[in-house]
């Protein structure tokens, strides 16, 4: 899970570098990673966080803009999680 944290911590901070427009996409984003690193402090096993992937997943599919840098970068968090599993 340490590449997963490293990931997540690196995406939070680029998107924090941006200063995103409150209820942005970018701001919502930045919201749901530190709630995930926030619960992989605690979470001994991946399949625990299910719940908050699936929320970050459904939020990525809903809202994020298709082929967009920013869409890519939570695929590849995503997809990290879903190797781990």
């Amino acid at each position: 899970m340490h590449e997963l944290k490293k990931e997540i911590a690196a995406l939070i901070e680029k998107l924090d570098k941006s200063n995103p427009i409150d209820s942005s996409t970018e701001q919502i984003t930045t919201s749901h990673l530190k709630g995930l690193l926030a619960a992989m402090e605690n979470a001994d096993d991946p399949i625990t966080l299910a719940p908050r992937f699936a929320d970050l997943e459904q939020f990525w599919l809903s809202s994020v803009a298709w082929c967009s840098q920013l869409s890519k970068d939570v695929e590849k968090i995503i997809i990290i999680y879903q190797e781990l599993l």
